[in-house]
C-alpha cells in the first residue's frame, strides 16, 4: 500500500516539478506545400504564441507530429503553421485554424479559431486533424484551394471577394455559394475564367454561407467540386437610405464616413445601403488616399495613428499616441500626424478673468502660467516608425494669439464641457503635405488660421486668418477678408487652389445674424491675396459647429460633410444644386460624423494573377504541376487583373529558385481601375527538364494583399540550332542571317539561343563553320 501511494505521489510531484506533455499532429496531405525549405510548427498559448514546437514527418506520410512538454494543469490553445524560406522564417507563413464553431474549435464562437487541449494531471495526445479541418479528409480538390474567405472567417462587409488557387489544366471555374453546407439552397452560381470574383448581391449582414469551386478543364470536362468553406458576416452598423435628386450618373458609387464619438467607420452605396464597416476594430477614419488606403485612429491601438485594410488588419501604426484629427501616409512614403505638446502661456483678459483669479492665477494677459495645449506635426519614418521631423507651433506662434470669441477660455476655466486643466490653444485638425512645392498647409481651428510653412525648414511662409482686432497678430495675416473661422479639412487641389470647410463659428463677430458653414475653394495669389473660386453656403439648419469636410470630385462636383442636422452628407454640383443627400441620424454626444469621402470601390487591394499554360506534366514517371514552355509559347506569361476601382501601382519580383534560366527582375507596373496587364518572361537559354521560379507581387499601397507564387517550369520546346529565321529549315538563308548578326549585331533574344551552335556561350566564326557543316552533312 505504501509503495502504491509512493508511486502515485511520485507521478503527481513529477508533473508539478517537470510538467506534462502534449503530442500534437497535423496531416498536410490536403494542401499544396510551399516550395523551398520549410518546417511545420504548432504555435500555442503555452509560450504566449511565440515560436512553437516543431512537428516532424519521420515516415514521409504527410502527417507531422511533435511533443510540447513542461506544461502545467491548464487549458491551451494552438494552431498549426508552416514557415520557411517563402516567409523568411517568420513562424507564421501558413496557418491552419480550426473550422469555426466546429467540434475541434476549442472555444466555439470566439474569433480565434484555435485547436486546443486541457492538461489535468496527465500527458495528452491530441486528435490528428487535416490542415484546417476536424479529423482527416480525403478530397481531390481540398479546402486549401479556397483562399478567401478562409474557412471560419467573420467578415465585415457584404461585398465578398471570392479567391481561389489556379488549378492546372483549367480554363474556367464554377463558383457556388449556399446558405447550407449541403448546397440545397444556392444563392450564387457563377462561371468565370478568373480566380477572383467580387460578389455584390444576395449577401446579408449576420448571415452564414458556404462556398466551393469546380474547375472547367481544357479537355472540355469539369473537375470535382472542392470541399466547401464556411464564412459568416458580422452585424450591421447603419440602416440608412439616401436621397437621389438627379437623373445623372454619379462619378463614384460609394461613400465612406467616420463616426468620431463611437470609433466606427462605414461605407454605403449610392442608395445608402451599408456594404462595409469597421466591425469590432474600433476604427475612426479621418483620411482616404487616392489609392483607397484607410487612415485614422483606433481604440485597439491605444490611440496611435493607424492604417488598416478592408479586412480590419493593421497595415501600419505609430508607436505613440497621435491626435485623432488627421493621420496619413505622405507622398514621400513616410507617415505624418499630430502629437500633443504642452507649454505655459498667459491667460488673456476677458469675462472669465475673475474665475481664474479666484483660484490663484494672475490672469493678467502677460504671465505665462496656464498650460497651453497644442499639436506638434510629426513625420514618422516608414520603416523604423521613429520621429524624423516635426513642427511645433509653440516655437512659431505668439501665445498672445488665442481664441477670445469661440468659448474656449470658458471651457478652460472649468465651465465648458471639456473641463479645466489646460487651454485647447491651437486645436490643429488638418494638414496637407505638398512635396512638389516643399511646403505644408496646417489648419489650426481655435486660432481660425491656416498656415503655410516651408518644408523641411519649418519657416512660416504665410498665415491666413482673422484680421485685427480679432487676433493679436491679425495684421500679419493674408486674406483676412475671407472671414472664415474654426475651419476643417485643408487641402491643396491639383489646380493649386486651396479647399477647406469653413465652420463659421465666429460669424457673429463679422455682423452676421446667423452662423453659417460653407465649403470654399480659394486661389492664393503671390502668397498675399485670395480669390474665392467657388463656395457653397449650407442652409442655416445644416451649420456645423464642429468637424466637417469637403472633397473636390473629378467631374466638377463637390462632396460635403456637415455635422448639422444630425450629420448630413451632400453631393452638389458647381452651380450649388444638391444631387445626393444622406443623413446619418447622429447627434452629439451619441455620435458625430467627422469626414466623408466619395470612393470608387471597396477592396482596393483586390487583384488576381493567372499564369498561361499551367498544366499537369508527366515526366520520368512523376506528375508535376508546371508552366509549360512550348514552341508556340516559349515564355512565361502572367496576367495581372486589378479588381478595384483604383488605379494601383504594383511592385513585383521574378526570381529563379532552381536553375538560372531566366533573367531576374525587381520592378513595378501601374494598372488602371478594373484593368489588366501582362508580364512576359523569356528564358535566357534552354531549360533542361524542370526548373523552378518564384513570382512575388503586391499593390504598393496595400502590402497586406501581397501574393507569392512558386511554379515549376517545364521545357517542351524543340530547339533547332542554326534556324535563325525560325522557318523550320536550316539553309543558306540562316548562314546569311548569322554572318550579318555577327558583323552588325542586333540578334533577338530568341536568335541568341539558336545562334550559339557549338554551345560555348559565344557567337563567332566557329558557329558559322558549325552551321555550314550542319547544312553540308
Amino acid at each position: 500500500m505504501k509503495v502504491k501511494l509512493l508511486l502515485i505521489l511520485s507521478i503527481f510531484y513529477f508533473g508539478i516539478l517537470f510538467g506534462y506533455c502534449a503530442t500534437i499532429s497535423v496531416d498536410i496531405n490536403n494542401i499544396e506545400a510551399p516550395q523551398g525549405n520549410w518546417i511545420v510548427l504548432a504555435n500555442g498559448s503555452w509560450n504566449d504564441w511565440g515560436w512553437g514546437v516543431q512537428l516532424y514527418d519521420d515516415d514521409n506520410d504527410g502527417v507531422f507530429q511533435g511533443t510540447q512538454c513542461n506544461l502545467e494543469n491548464n487549458s491551451y490553445g494552438y494552431v498549426h503553421t508552416i514557415t520557411g524560406e517563402f516567409d523568411s522564417w517568420s513562424g507564421w507563413g501558413m496557418v491552419s485554424n480550426a473550422p469555426y464553431n466546429s467540434s475541434c474549435d476549442f472555444i466555439p464562437n470566439d474569433p480565434w479559431l484555435n485547436y486546443g487541449f486541457e492538461i489535468n494531471n496527465n500527458d495528452i495526445i491530441t486528435q490528428v486533424n487535416s490542415w484546417g479541418e476536424c479529423g482527416l479528409v480525403d478530397s481531390y480538390y481540398p479546402i486549401a484551394s479556397l483562399v478567401k474567405p478562409a474557412n471560419g472567417d467573420i467578415l465585415n462587409y457584404i461585398y465578398i471577394p471570392f479567391e481561389w488557387s489556379q488549378f492546372p489544366n483549367a480554363i474556367g471555374y464554377n463558383l457556388q455559394v449556399s446558405e447550407t453546407d449541403s448546397f440545397n439552397s444556392i444563392i450564387l452560381d457563377y462561371s468565370t475564367e478568373d480566380i477572383l470574383f467580387i460578389a455584390k448581391e444576395n449577401f446579408e449582414w449576420g448571415g452564414t454561407y458556404y462556398w466551393r469551386i469546380q474547375p472547367i478543364l481544357s479537355n472540355g470536362e469539369v473537375g470535382e467540386w472542392t470541399n466547401s468553406s464556411m464564412f459568416s458576416i458580422g452585424p450591421q452598423e447603419f440602416n440608412l437610405t439616401s436621397e437621389i435628386l438627379t437623373q445623372d450618373n454619379f462619378l463614384y458609387e460609394y461613400t465612406v464616413f467616420g463616426d468620431w464619438n463611437n470609433y466606427r467607420t462605414s461605407i454605403v452605396d449610392i442608395n445608402g445601403k451599408e456594404v462595409w464597416n469597421s466591425g469590432l476594430f474600433g476604427f475612426m477614419m479621418n483620411h482616404v488616399s487616392e489609392f483607397g488606403q484607410l487612415f485614422g485612429c483606433s481604440q485597439i491601438s491605444n490611440g496611435s495613428g493607424i492604417e488598416i485594410d478592408y479586412n480590419e488588419q493593421i497595415v501600419w501604426n505609430a508607436t505613440q499616441i497621435v491626435d485623432q484629427h488627421e493621420f496619413k501616409q505622405i507622398s514621400n512614403n513616410n507617415y505624418m500626424g499630430f502629437v500633443g505638446e504642452m507649454e505655459l502661456g498667459p491667460i488673456p483678459i476677458g469675462d472669465w478673468t475673475s474665475l481664474f483669479q479666484q483660484v490663484g492665477y494672475q490672469a493678467d494677459g502677460i504671465t505665462n502660467e496656464f498650460p497651453f495645449w497644442a499639436q506638434k506635426l510629426v513625420e514618422f519614418d516608414l520603416n523604423t516608425k521613429e520621429e524624423i521631423w516635426s513642427w511645433n507651433p509653440h516655437d512659431y506662434y505668439s501665445k498672445q494669439d488665442t481664441d477670445l470669441y469661440g468659448g474656449t477660455w470658458w471651457t478652460s476655466s472649468g465651465l465648458g464641457q471639456a473641463g479645466s486643466g489646460s487651454h485647447d490653444w491651437t486645436h490643429s485638425n488638418a494638414f496637407f503635405f505638398d512635396e512638389p512645392e516643399s511646403s505644408i498647409y496646417i489648419s489650426s481651428r481655435h486660432l481660425s488660421r491656416i498656415t503655410k510653412i516651408d518644408y523641411p525648414s519649418g519657416d512660416i511662409i504665410w498665415m491666413m486668418g482673422l484680421p485685427s482686432p480679432f487676433m493679436y497678430s491679425g495684421d500679419e495675416h493674408i486674406c483676412s477678408d475671407l472671414e472664415f473661422s474654426f475651419q476643417h479639412n485643408i487641402q491643396k487641389l491639383d489646380n493649386g487652389n486651396l479647399l477647406f470647410f469653413d465652420n463659421g463659428n465666429l460669424d457673429y463677430i463679422f455682423g452676421y445674424n446667423d452662423m453659417t458653414s460653407r465649403a470654399i475653394e480659394v486661389e492664393v495669389i503671390d502668397d498675399s491675396y485670395c480669390n474665392i473660386i467657388w463656395e457653397y453656403i449650407l442652409p442655416t439648419e445644416l451649420a456645423s459647429y464642429g468637424m466637417g469636410s469637403v472633397q473636390a470630385l473629378e467631374n466638377g462636383n463637390y462632396f460635403i460633410n456637415s455635422t448639422g442636422g444630425g450629420v448630413t452628407i451632400l453631393e452638389v454640383n458647381h452651380e450649388g444644386e444638391i444631387l445626393w443627400k444622406l443623413n446619418l441620424e447622429l447627434t452629439w454626444p451619441n455620435g458625430s460624423g467627422y469626414r466623408a469621402y466619395r470612393i470608387p470601390s471597396i477592396h482596393p487591394g483586390s487583384f488576381s494573377v493567372l499564369s498561361e499554360n499551367f498544366k499537369t506534366i508527366n515526366l520520368n514517371d512523376s506528375t508535376y504541376n508546371a508552366i509549360e514552355l512550348n514552341t508556340d509559347n516559349n515564355y512565361i506569361k502572367f496576367i495581372i487583373n486589378n479588381h478595384s476601382g483604383y488605379r494601383q501601382p504594383y511592385e513585383y519580383e521574378f526570381q529563379n529558385i532552381i536553375g538560372d534560366s531566366f533573367e531576374e527582375y525587381d520592378n513595378s507596373i501601374v494598372i488602371d481601375a478594373y484593368s489588366s496587364t501582362e508580364l512576359i518572361f523569356s528564358p535566357s537559354y534552354e531549360i533542361e527538364n524542370l526548373s523552378e521560379i518564384s513570382f512575388n507581387i503586391k499593390p504598393q499601397f496595400h502590402p497586406n494583399s501581397e501574393k507569392t507564387f512558386y511554379f515549376n517550369i517545364y521545357n517542351n520546346v524543340s530547339i533547332l540550332y542554326g534556324d535563325l529565321n525560325f522557318d523550320g529549315i536550316i539553309n543558306v538563308v540562316d548562314i546569311v542571317a548569322l554572318v550579318n548578326g555577327i558583323i552588325n549585331g542586333g540578334f533577338t533574344e530568341e536568335q541568341l539561343i539558336v545562334a550559339d551552335i557549338n554551345g560555348d556561350g559565344t557567337i563567332n566564326v566557329i558557329d558559322i563553320v558549325s552551321l555550314i557543316d550542319i547544312i553540308i552533312n
